[in-house]
C-alpha cells in the first residue's frame, strides 16, 4: 500500500504583492513521480520550495509523512523523512570539494553508499577531489543533481526527492542517466517531485500537475518499473552544521579576513595612541583589553554572506533545517585575541582575562550571526541593516567588564 510522503493542504503563498499559490493542494505518495508543468512564472519553483518547507505560508500547511513541517502560523519542524533537494541554484559553496559535498548530502539520511558509479555515469570521477569553484557550470549542476539523488539511494526507508529544473545545463547522456535514476528511485518506493520543461523527464512521470490547470492528473502510460540491484549502504553520522562551518572557515580563512582583522585593527589603533594604560583605573584597563575581542565578535558570522553563493544556505535549511556556523571557533579566536591584546598592552595575563575574551567573542559573534540569519528569511533581507542592532551587544560587554573588575 502506498504511503503519503508529501501533502500540501490549501496552501497560499505570497511573494511581495503577488499571490503565487492560492489554495494549492498536492499529494505525493511512495512510488510516484509528479512533474510540475507550466510556463515560466506559473509558480513551479515556488511550489517546490514550499513543499521543501522553505517559504512562509499565508494559509494552509505542509506535511511530510505524518508530521506537519510548516504551517501558516510560522511553526517549522524538522522533516522525519530523508529529503533530497535540488534548487534552481546549485546550493554549494565554491570551497567545497565534490566528493565532500556528496558525502555531506548523504549523511543527512544517516546512511552512505559508494559514489563512484554515480560520478562515473556523469563523467566526474576525475573531479571527485576538486573544489566546486574549479568545475564548469554543467559539471557543477551534475554535482548538485547527485546531491539531491544520493540521500534517497542511501536511505533504507521511503524518502522525498525534490528537483527544480535538474536537466538545466546537462548534456544528453547525463539526462538519460538521470531518467534511469528517477525510475530506479520510484521502484525503490521513494516519492519524487520535479519542476521541469523537459519532455524527456516528463516521459518518466506517473502524474503531472499543470499549474495553468487544476489538479494532479495521472498519465495514461506510466513507465514500467526497472529491476533494481541492491546498493550496499553503511551507517554514517550526520554532518553537523557546526563541523561543516568550521571546516569552511579553516579552508577559506574567512575568519581571518573579517573577524580577526577587525580585532587587529582595533588593537593597532590603541597601540598607536601611545602609553595610556597607566592613566586608567582597573575597570577601564580591562575594558580596553577586551575591546579587540568585542570587535571580532561584532563582525558577526562571515558564513552568512558566503552561504548566499548559489543559495547554499537555503539548501542547508531544506535538508538540515539549520545553516552552517562557526561553532566553537569564536571561542578559540577570542582566547587568541585576548592573549595578544593583554601582551601588547602590558596587562597582567591570567585565566580570567583570557576566558572573558573568549566568552565575549563567542557570545557576540553568535548573537550577531543569529540576527544576520534571521533577516535572510525576510522578503528583502538586504534592506535590513543588522549593523544598527549591534550596539545592543555593548551592554553584555559592559556588564562583563564591571563584573570582573
Amino acid at each position: 500500500m502506498a504511503t503519503t510522503l508529501l501533502h500540501l493542504s490549501q496552501v497560499q503563498v505570497r511573494r511581495g504583492m503577488r499571490t503565487v499559490l492560492d489554495g494549492q493542494e498536492l499529494t505525493v505518495e511512495s512510488g510516484q513521480t509528479v512533474v510540475l508543468w507550466g510556463a515560466n512564472g506559473t509558480g513551479k519553483s515556488t511550489l517546490l520550495e514550499t513543499a521543501a518547507g522553505l517559504l512562509p505560508l499565508e494559509v494552509g500547511h505542509v506535511q511530510h509523512g505524518d508530521s506537519v513541517v510548516l504551517d501558516s502560523e510560522g511553526r517549522r519542524r524538522r522533516t522525519p523523512l530523508t529529503l533530497g533537494v535540488v534548487l534552481q541554484k546549485n546550493g554549494m559553496l565554491g570551497a567545497e570539494r565534490v566528493g565532500e559535498h556528496l558525502r555531506c548530502a548523504m549523511s543527512m539520511s544517516g546512511q552512505s553508499i559508494d559514489i563512484e558509479p554515480f560520478l562515473k555515469a556523469f563523467h566526474l570521477t576525475h573531479r571527485a577531489n576538486d573544489t566546486v569553484a574549479q568545475l564548469s557550470q554543467g559539471q557543477a549542476r551534475k554535482v548538485a543533481v547527485l546531491a539531491g539523488l544520493l540521500p534517497a539511494f542511501a536511505s533504507r526507508a521511503p524518502g522525498l526527492v525534490m528537483l527544480d529544473e535538474p536537466d538545466a545545463g546537462l548534456d544528453h547522456d547525463a539526462v538519460v542517466a538521470l531518467c534511469g535514476w528517477l525510475d530506479e528511485l520510484r521502484a525503490r518506493g521513494h516519492g519524487l517531485l520535479l519542476a521541469t520543461h523537459d519532455d524527456r523527464l516528463r516521459a518518466h512521470a506517473t502524474h503531472v500537475l499543470d499549474l495553468a490547470k487544476d489538479g494532479v492528473k495521472p498519465l495514461d502510460e506510466i513507465p514500467a518499473l526497472p529491476d533494481v540491484h541492491e546498493r550496499t549502504s553503511t551507517p554514517t553520522r550526520p554532518l553537523a552544521a557546526g563541523g561543516f562551518g568550521v571546516r569552511m572557515h579553516v579552508r577559506t580563512m574567512m575568519w581571518l579576513n573579517t573577524n580577526a582583522m577587525a580585532a587587529l585593527l582595533t588593537l593597532g589603533v590603541m597601540l598607536a595612541m601611545g602609553e595610556f594604560m597607566s592613566e586608567l583605573d582597573g575597570m577601564q584597563q580591562l575594558g580596553v583589553v577586551l575591546a579587540p575581542a568585542l570587535a571580532a565578535g561584532l563582525c558577526g558570522e562571515p558564513l552568512v554572506a558566503a552561504l548566499r553563493e548559489e543559495r547554499a544556505g537555503v539548501w542547508w535549511r531544506a535538508v538540515n533545517r539549520s545553516e552552517p556556523h562557526a561553532s566553537w571557533l569564536p571561542l578559540l579566536i577570542g582566547l587568541a585575541v585576548g592573549f595578544f591584546s593583554a601582551t601588547a598592552l602590558a596587562y597582567p595575563l591570567d585565566a580570567t582575562t583570557l576566558g572573558a575574551a573568549g566568552l565575549l567573542c563567542f557570545v557576540v559573534w553568535h548573537g550577531v550571526g543569529w540576527m544576520q540569519r534571521s533577516t535572510q528569511r525576510l522578503a528583502r533581507p538586504q534592506a535590513v541593516f543588522v549593523g544598527l542592532l549591534t550596539p545592543v551587544l555593548i551592554l553584555p560587554y559592559s556588564l562583563l567588564v564591571s563584573l570582573l573588575s
